[in-house]
């Protein structure tokens, strides 16, 4: 396809990211910090923004509706734009409902498997589904941290399955098809895919350039237009908004050091420190980890064998497995010169906590989602 006939098929979407007043718990909102206050795409999530504008013709056969992306493709940000959507479409649907109601019920995967086993051994899982079915959309998130965890999926299934039922939204987010996860089961994978499911991508090109003016102006960054084509071309394809606004930030911290107007110089500086370095090192990893459990670092990579050291020092070593190209020597190596075996075990160890380890799940979760940020 020629450059011309692509940009004639182009079109650049900006639709204002919107948030629901009617949750029904306060404290169950996600803290959500947009970079920008809307949503920028091209091609590349146009079935997305066609759903959230066109309800209509979407709903109730596409109940549940299943965002699937990797971390920065904007899942939480288009899942929760989606909720008020919807949310606004029934009330004019149905101008008498009550306000009092409940309207958006929150959580993720984590927090779900959490409450039904707590409900469980407390003999209140009625109570539990009562709330659940009482909201007129139900958004779980991160269906991915579910792997091994039938029951929960057992439960989630059923839930989903009754609130269609019932005529009720389920939006659900995960990084990947459940049917594309190992230790899934085979009703969960079904229930979940049973309306529709949107693909969220990372900006293409074309939109990447509209994100990145966009975040000039809200930084005050003027660049040339030779300055911008060049910081355009040079950029990879693999990058999230907040990777874009790291990259906005460095340029203007460089030009105000050095008292300087943005030049070639301040974007090669920008993009080797926010682009290139920014892949995660086990340094970070090991700083993470340690934030988070608040230990030391240098125990960390050190010889206690203390329970809660060896703990974290072995998520810490699944971590860099899941987010670094090192291989187990040099995962060793950096954790205090441990053999490839020593890791291996740690790591699947770890992987088997963490299919009843609640709170071992929340660390993984967290740690993660600060290292991506």
């Amino acid at each position: 396809m020629s450059d011309q006939h692509r940009k004639a098929n182009l079109r650049i979407e900006s639709i204002p990211l919107e948030r629901p007043v009617d949750w029904s718990r306060r404290r169950d909102v996600p803290k959500l910090n947009p970079i920008l206050p809307y949503f920028i795409t091209g091609n590349e999530n146009q079935l997305a923004v066609f759903v959230s504008q066109s309800l209509s013709h979407v709903l109730p056969d596409g109940n549940p509706i299943l965002i699937v992306g990797v971390t920065g493709s904007g899942k939480t940000s288009m899942v929760i734009h989606l909720a008020t959507r919807i949310s606004q479409y029934l009330r004019n649907q149905n101008p008498s409902t009550s306000a009092e109601n409940p309207t958006v019920l929150y959580t993720t995967s984590n927090d779900f498997h959490r409450e039904y086993t707590e409900n469980v051994a407390a003999d209140l899982l009625q109570s539990m589904r009562e709330k659940i079915h009482k909201a007129e959309i139900w958004i779980v998130e991160d269906l991915h941290h579910l792997q091994e965890k039938h029951r929960a999926q057992e439960e989630l299934a059923s839930r989903i399955e009754t609130r269609t039922l019932e005529g009720k939204i389920t939006l659900l987010t995960s990084d990947r098809r459940p049917c594309d996860l190992s230790g899934m089961r085979a009703d969960f994978c079904s229930r979940c895919v049973a309306g529709l499911t949107l693909p969220m991508m990372l900006p293409d090109c074309d939109a990447r350039q509209q994100i990145i003016s966009e975040l000039m102006i809200r930084h005050h960054l003027e660049l040339s237009d030779q300055l911008l084509s060049d910081l355009l071309q040079s950029l990879e394809s693999n990058l999230s908004v907040r990777a874009l606004d790291h990259l906005i930030r460095s340029i203007d911290l460089w030009c105000r050091a050095n008292s300087a107007e943005p030049n070639h110089e301040s974007i090669s500086h920008a993009i080797n420190s926010a682009i290139k370095n920014q892949s995660i090192s086990l340094s970070m990893i090991n700083a993470a980890v340690a934030k988070y459990f608040k230990i030391q670092r240098s125990g960390l990579r050190g010889s206690s064998r203390k329970q809660a050291m060896v703990r974290a020092r072995s998520l810490a070593m699944l971590i860099a497995r899941q987010l670094t190209d090192k291989t187990m020597l040099q995962i060793g190596d950096f954790y205090g010169g441990r053999d490839h075996t020593t890791v291996i075990h740690a790591i699947r160890s770890t992987e088997e906590r963490l299919k009843n380890d609640d709170s071992l799940s929340q660390a993984l979760s967290q740690i993660k989602h600060q290292l991506s940020r």
